[in-house]
């Protein structure tokens, strides 16, 4: 979505967006960032900060929080979620950081590396490189694809013990989640105008790496099963997730 949308969303935002920082929503990125060493005396930013559910946690460990998002309206309702003196607010896009370039220690993108265009999203995860100091650390959050799959093989599954026959199953559940949803090589969730990236493992460990990224690790951000995150409860069955990603940037040769 562009500028203009996430504007009209900001407002009604928990009501139509999977937050990762809901209540029952298993996240490892919190703990991350809580136990980086010296975090009292860095700076971190938010990149892609919404409407602000990150900027209090960051302002109560960082000594410096640089929020940014290319929306005005959640702009605003960052702003009258984070009030600390310690947090500066940009209007900026993510496919042009060239203002922070060098100047941050920790860069936190929880869901905004999303657009469809792979030359954008490549764009954008060399700009959050350029902003890190030598060193510097990134934590993100990334649509997982191959969690869309793993669903629809439950879907799938559900199907056969209702469907007559194994080809009904596979009508009915290419009918939800087929071709004119999702683009599994492209990665691209489609509905309606708008498009949204998701992410294969290898394929993000892959984009990371050309972006200059090292020690790269990934881990999972696990959803409940419900109305919100997915199309039917598979409750018992392991969760759906986004994946985890924690990464360096080494030093530049002289």
């Amino acid at each position: 979505m562009d500028a203009q949308s996430w504007d009209q969303l900001s407002a009604t935002y928990f009501d139509q967006i999977s937050s990762p920082f809901e209540q029952e929503v298993v996240n490892p990125l919190l703990a991350f960032l809580d136990s980086l060493p010296g975090r009292e005396n860095l700076t971190a930013a938010d990149l892609g900060c919404g409407i602000g559910n990150l900027l209090p946690f960051l302002a109560e460990r960082f000594r410096k929080v640089v929020a940014v998002d290319f929306s005005s309206g959640m702009l605003r309702q960052a702003r009258s979620r984070c009030a600390a003196e310690n947090v500066v607010f940009y209007r900026r896009s993510l496919a042009n950081l060239v203002h922070f370039r060098g100047q941050l220690d920790v860069a936190v993108a929880v869901n905004s590396v999303l657009s469809p265009k792979l030359s954008e999203v490549d764009q954008i995860l060399n700009e959050i490189a350029a902003t890190l100091k030598p060193g510097g650390t990134f934590a993100g959050i990334f649509p997982s694809m191959e969690s869309v799959l793993y669903e629809g093989m439950l879907i799938l599954e559900k199907e056969r013990g209702e469907a007559q026959s194994e080809e009904e199953a596979r009508k009915r559940v290419s009918k939800l989640i087929g071709p004119r949803h999702y683009d599994f090589i492209s990665g691209l969730y489609t509905e309606g105008e708008d498009q949204q990236k998701f992410y294969y493992s290898f394929e993000l460990r892959m984009r990371l790496q050309a972006a200059g990224f090292k020690n790269i690790q990934l881990g999972k951000v696990l959803y409940p099963w419900s109305e919100k995150h997915s199309w039917f409860d598979f409750s018992g069955q392991p969760r759906m997730w986004d994946w985890f990603v924690r990464a360096s940037v080494g030093r530049k040769p002289d």
